[in-house]
Order: C-alpha cells, then structure tokens, then sequence
C-alpha cells in the first residue's frame, strides 16, 4: 500500500481545485453561492470578517504557528506538502467523521509522499512523525487561538497528540474575542474544549523552552 502511494501520480490541477471546492462545502455545508440581492447586505459584514481574520493571523503567527491561505485553490496543496515535508511529517491522520479533513489529508498524501494512518496507529509506542488534521469549531482573533471541542462526541486527538497540526478553518469560524467564542457554546457546552494558541512549549526550572512538550511541535491552520 506504501509503495503504491508513492508512485501515485499528481492529479491535473484542475481536480485539485475541485477537492479544495468540496473541502469547503464539507466545512460550511453548502456551496457558498450568494445571490445578487445578497451581496450589498454582506459587504459590511465581509468587511469586518476580513479585519477579524487578518488580526487572527497577526496573533497566530505572533505564537509560532503557520497560516496558509491561496488566492488559488490548487496551490493550497503543495505548499501544505511542503510545510509538513520541512516538519518530518510521514503520517496523516484525521477523526473518521469529519468530511473536510478527510478529503485534504487524502489530497495530499502524494506530496509527500504521506502515508494514511488510523488514529490507533498514531497512538502506538512509536509512530511515525505524524499530522494530525481536523476542523476549527472557532478561530479566535483576540488571541490567535484555534478551538477544538468534543460536541457530538467529537475527538481531540488531532490537536493533542500529533507532532504536527493542521486546522482547517472557514471564515465562518472566526470570531473576535474569547467572550464571543464562550457565549456560542453556552447553550450546549462542551465536556472537552482545547484553546490552541500555537505549538505546546515548556520550560523547566532552568527556564529551558522545550518545543511540543505536551502537544503539537508545529500549528498549521489552513484558510478555506
């Protein structure tokens, strides 16, 4: 299986941009078409989403992580490769129910070349260097924060225990501060929430800063 994931050729670029286009209908549920007499009410509210994101950015990249983000969709593949060839990345592995991150990590997997792993493959003795992918529930602007929550018994895996993890986040994700993130969850909270502030670092009593100590070594949260 190995060898034939290695000799899997690049698709054409066009099949790339349409698996980035049903990534983002997997993470927002439809395709995002707007209607002539919608667009005039949502410039303002774009407006303001691109200042949350542009400020969200700012702050993650301020903790160490790294944020993509393509004015073309088939470019978003390569540079991800890259980045996770530069971290070591062989293995890739995602929650087997959600959609999006499913579909990038299999897009990816000859630009590694990557092999997929299972999450119980990931959690043995010694794994290979691994990615781990999942979807934002929210991104936090005030702080450069990713959230991931365990709603619908969802797992947190990804952000926790992979060398590597890569966020896929929709615009509808981002919100300006930590209140505005709380408040959406309020009505059905959470058992497990995880703030991702960029990699798990450390230091000890000598002040020694130890990178991925107790969680990811690298964030990569990938725009969509």
């Amino acid at each position: 299986m190995e060898e034939a994931e290695r000799n899997t050729p690049v698709e054409p670029l066009d099949r790339k941009a349409e698996l980035i286009r049903r990534i983002a209908v997997a993470l927002r549920g439809h395709d995002g078409a707007k209607t002539s007499s919608g667009r005039a009410a949502g410039h303002a509210e774009s407006c303001t989403r691109a200042d949350t994101i542009a400020l969200f950015r700012d702050r993650f990249e301020a903790n160490g992580g790294n944020f993509i983000e393509s004015p073309s969709p088939e470019a978003i593949l390569p540079a991800l490769g890259e980045a996770l060839r530069l971290s070591g990345v062989a293995g890739l592995f995602f929650p087997e129910d959600d959609a999006g991150a499913r579909q990038l990590a299999e897009a990816l997997v000859p630009f590694g070349p990557f092999t997929l792993v299972s999450s119980a493959e990931a959690l043995q003795p010694s794994p290979p260097q691994t990615a781990g992918f999942q979807t934002a529930d929210y991104a936090i602007a005030e702080t450069g924060s990713i959230v991931q929550t365990s709603l619908g018994g969802k797992t947190l895996l990804p952000g926790l225990l992979a060398d590597v993890h890569v966020a896929l986040v929709s615009r509808a994700a981002f919100v300006d501060r930590m209140d505005d993130c709380m408040a959406a969850l309020a009505d059905d909270p959470p058992r497990n929430i995880s703030f991702l502030s960029g990699p798990s670092r450390t230091a000890d009593i000598e002040q020694t800063l130890t990178i991925g100590a107790h969680g990811p070594r690298k964030m990569i949260a990938v725009l969509i």
